[in-house]
């Protein structure tokens, strides 16, 4: 393959990925509005009221009608024009869903929105839901309607596809097809990378920051690898606040606006918040209540001199869209700060580096790569995707760029992060300064000290979902629930279907929002009280990655819980490093029964 294929190779795949994406939204968008009402493939609602003290909108659905909860959704307001073209009843609306999507006269611009929780109220027409992440713009129209007494309807229905991040890739990689480090390959394998290792020290709290600043004064870009729960966010904080005390300009980006948040809340970013020195792309009315004094980006993706612009991948990625190099040029930062950055494309780190001055790279080669579509196409091969994909291994592994990991972690008990340093060189140990008390709850599945148990079912029913895993994973959240209401839950699993069976069972109307229950590749960064790792009986090799496996049993302050319906200590197709973490598992409940693994591949 030669340079310029290589680089066109990965313009192909980003293409076809583009083309995956719309042929999936397809079917959505191309069926009748009324077609799609009755599949519940979308739903037509009302705005109740907001609550402006959260920064939440309350959405009315038709008795059980709502969409699922802690599930990420799109919204737009439905405008007059459209009840006068198509019809009073929704229900008679046989337009396609594209048609009324395109027509601008039909809605307002979309939003984002995630329903959190039911409101209980005595009306059996309607379910009640609070909903998060609605845009500034959005919540203040559903205001000023709500305030002139006016009713105001919505459609609910899943995000398109973010075929511009990829758009805009293929142009950065246009662009600079000639870069050196466009052609950067793996030298080493991850178990010979030996990043130099950095530890907390309660002495120099700042220690690992000071550190890393004084490798930007001398390098143009250096590498800090964070595991779990090692305080990255603190440390991010602290050297911005560094910067921006020296009136520079920098600009922080990672995959998720949640991530984003947490950053701005730091301790070390609050004069810089209090005075309005902190913008964020996409701000949503209750991020603009959840951190007081953040300010809505300015266009162009300009930034004063001492400011942060914080930013998700996907908005950042739009400074290569050909209209914004047209109209504003590249703009350039003292510092550009990528965090989360094992889910960035190879490409998405050379086109965010290219916009700084200075690079800090932050991110965990053992954490989940990217989501793509039909990972396994033939195709992807001949194009190298795999080297694409992983974008921060492939960076890390193939320079000489300056490398940290920190192996102090503050989230995991010290049960847990001897297991995890299993996949750290074994050197990895926790400085968590306040166990969490879950005496109240009194049985084996709470252990005082933590750690990670494992509980194989017996019960391979049908490869998505058990009896005694419902059973088993039901009783958990009762006991969480109604001994300790405030602390959260995440039950996870790294199948979709199954993940729909969990949320269908225990994601109703009366579920507490201290719930999560979503896949594995979904929860990457994710802190939550107590966590349950579900592993039905399929595909054992997927499931159990060590990328996929590191990640879920590593989310909990206090104990993982790992339910298995197939026996994972009599595997043959687990690597040596899960089954290791298994088998020093405290196993619960547990009989080693022998189990055909050529069934669980076929299913």
């Amino acid at each position: 393959m030669t340079n310029i294929s290589k680089v066109e190779g990965y313009q192909n795949f980003f293409i076809d990925q583009v083309k995956e994406a719309e042929a999936e939204q397809k079917n959505l968008m191309m069926s009748p509005v009324n077609q799609l009402l009755r599949r519940e493939e979308i739903v037509f609602g009302y705005v109740d009221h907001i609550n402006e003290n959260r920064g939440h909108v309350v959405l009315r659905f038709p008795k059980d009608r709502a969409p699922r909860l802690k599930v990420q959704r799109s919204i737009m307001a439905i405008k007059r024009a459209a009840r006068a073209d198509l019809g009073q009843n929704v229900y008679d609306w046989n337009c396609s869903f594209f048609d009324f999507c395109k027509n601008g006269e039909y809605h307002s611009e979309t939003s984002d929105l995630m329903p959190l929780y039911y409101l209980r109220k005595n009306d059996p027409r309607y379910d009640y839901v609070g909903c998060s992440a609605l845009s500034v713009s959005m919540f203040d129209r559903f205001k000023r309607t709500l305030q002139a007494g006016k009713s105001l309807q919505v459609v609910v229905f899943n995000p398109f596809p973010p075929v511009d991040y990829m758009n805009n890739l293929v142009n950065f990689l246009e662009i600079y097809k000639d870069m050196p480090e466009q052609l950067l390959e793996p030298k080493i394998s991850y178990e010979d990378w030996h990043p130099e290792e950095l530890e907390y020290n309660s002495k120099n709290e700042n220690g690992i920051a000071e550190r890393v600043m004084k490798t930007l004064e001398k390098e143009d870009c250096c590498i800090l690898q964070g595991p779990p729960g090692t305080g990255k966010s603190y440390t991010i904080a602290y050297i911005i606040a560094h910067y921006l005390d020296e009136q520079k300009t920098v600009c922080a980006t990672t995959m998720a606006n949640k991530g984003l948040m947490e950053l701005v809340k730091q301790p070390p970013l609050e004069p810089f918040l209090e005075d309005g020195r902190i913008s964020k792309s996409n701000l949503s009315a209750d991020e603009r209540k959840e951190a007081v004094g953040i300010q809505p980006a300015k266009k162009g993706f300009v930034v004063a001199a001492g400011d942060l612009f914080c930013s998700t991948n996907y908005v950042l990625s739009h400074v290569y869209n050909a209209k914004n190099i047209s109209d504003n040029g590249l703009p350039s930062y003292d510092l550009v700060i990528m965090e989360e950055a094992s889910q960035a494309f190879l490409a998405t780190i050379l086109a965010f580096k290219k916009l700084g001055k200075k690079c800090l790279i932050v991110g965990d080669p053992m954490q989940l790569p990217p989501i793509i579509t039909n990972p396994s196409k033939s195709i992807y091969k001949a194009w190298n995707v795999n080297t694409q994909v992983e974008g921060l291994k492939t960076y890390a592994l193939g320079t000489n760029v300056k490398s940290y990991r920190i192996i102090t972690t503050f989230r995991l008990s010290p049960a847990s992060a001897k297991l995890t340093s299993t996949f750290y060189s074994n050197h990895f140990y926790s400085v968590q300064k306040e166990r969490l008390d879950l005496r109240l709850c009194r049985n084996d599945l709470f252990p005082s000290e933590g750690g990670d148990l494992y509980c194989y079912t017996q019960d391979f029913t049908n490869g998505i979902i058990s009896e005694t895993a419902l059973k088993l994973i039901g009783n958990v959240i009762v006991e969480m629930t109604t001994k300790y209401p405030r602390y959260t839950l995440a039950i996870i699993s790294p199948f979709r279907d199954t993940v729909k069976q969990l949320q269908r069972s225990f994601l109703t109307e009366t579920a507490t929002d201290k719930l999560t229950i979503e896949t594995i590749d979904r929860i990457q960064g994710m802190t939550v009280d107590y966590a349950i790792l579900y592993i039905p009986g399929r595909n054992p090799g997927f499931a159990l990655d060590d990328r996929r496996f590191n990640v879920a049993t590593s989310r909990s302050r206090s104990t993982t819980l790992i339910i298995s319906d197939i026996p994972l200590t009599e595997l043959q197709s687990i690597s040596s490093k899960v089954d290791n973490f298994v088998r020093k598992c405290k196993h619960v409940g547990e009989n080693n029964l022998k189990i055909d693994e050529d069934r669980l591949w076929k299913k």
